[in-house]
């Protein structure tokens, strides 16, 4: 297992409490690990569960993000007017060149 993204306080905190304790950096962490999951009840499990069931989902989250802009449920989107013009397909001459030669060879 790898940890990635420990903060320089909290790798040096978990190699003081391994020295204060006789082992090393991973030996302090995989004790810690151990101990929290010894701890841990069905009960906890459950209620840590039933926090992430109550937290709103992304679609929840968006729409509590826009519901202030009172749409009404409709969403108008005025584009702005094209001010460039579309150039023509180079390729377009020679495929209908192409469709019209449609000799066996």
């Amino acid at each position: 297992m790898t940890v990635r993204n420990l903060d320089d306080d909290t790798k040096r905190g978990l190699q003081q409490l391994g020295a204060l304790h006789g082992r090393s950096m991973e030996a302090e962490i995989r004790a810690i690990l151990a101990a929290a999951v010894r701890t841990t009840t069905p009960e906890d499990l459950r209620a840590a569960s039933a926090a992430d069931i109550d937290r709103p989902g992304l679609a929840e989250r968006i729409h509590q993000r826009f519901v202030d802009l009172h749409l009404d449920g409709e969403l108008v989107i005025e584009l702005p007017e094209r001010t460039t013009t579309v150039r023509p397909n180079p390729f377009e001459d020679a495929a209908s060149a192409d469709a019209d030669d449609q000799t066996p060879r």
